[in-house]
């Protein structure tokens, strides 16, 4: 799923990607969310939570450094807003032609397109080379919008785009790539 795709980067990154399963199971996870760990006596339901886990386990740097925690999650909140909105037009725009809205689909572009214009307004911050939770939720969700949308946003977004070209390059981001 959009949202498993930011779990596997964290659990790599944290070297911890052994250590989860991501299918959920009804007797754990009534909201049937994924991904959904299931440790030791204890079920985590949400990617945020789930990423939030392996930084708490790992001995490596914080991807939630205390002094940009707010930040962060706020940018993470954002990137998760944009997979939620795209994963959302591509299961409208899935539908039977006679179950569509073309208002509704429309309306998702648009909220689409603003987010991105806005993380492109607001990127000045992601140039620094610190790894932090809300650079991995923003490149997952600007990749699984080329995989599921549109890679026209790119093309009015340069220092967006190439903060997004540049962060590819990390290694662990190889391993999720979205595959048609």
């Amino acid at each position: 799923t959009a949202y498993e795709i930011g779990v596997r980067l964290v659990g790599s990154e944290m070297c911890i990607r052994d250590r989860y399963e991501a299918d959920f199971l009804d007797k754990y996870n009534p909201c049937r969310k994924i991904p959904t760990l299931i440790g030791d006596g204890f079920t985590i339901i949400d990617s945020d939570n789930i990423c939030l886990y392996f930084d708490s386990i790992s001995s490596k740097q914080s991807i939630f450094p205390q002094n940009e925690y707010w930040k962060i999650m706020t940018y993470t909140s954002i990137a998760n807003d944009l997979m939620e909105t795209v994963l959302s037009r591509f299961m409208a725009t899935s539908r039977e032609d006679n179950e569509k809205s073309k208002d509704y689909i429309k309306k998702l572009e648009t909220r689409a397109l603003r987010i991105i214009n806005w993380l492109e307004k607001n990127s000045n911050f992601f140039h620094n080379k610190k790894l932090t939770m809300d650079k991995i939720a923003i490149a997952c969700a600007l990749e699984y919008t080329m995989f599921r949308f549109t890679n026209k946003w790119q093309e009015s977004n340069k220092n967006l785009n190439l903060w997004l070209e540049n962060f590819k390059k990390n290694s662990f981001m190889k391993l999720t790539e979205p595959k048609i």
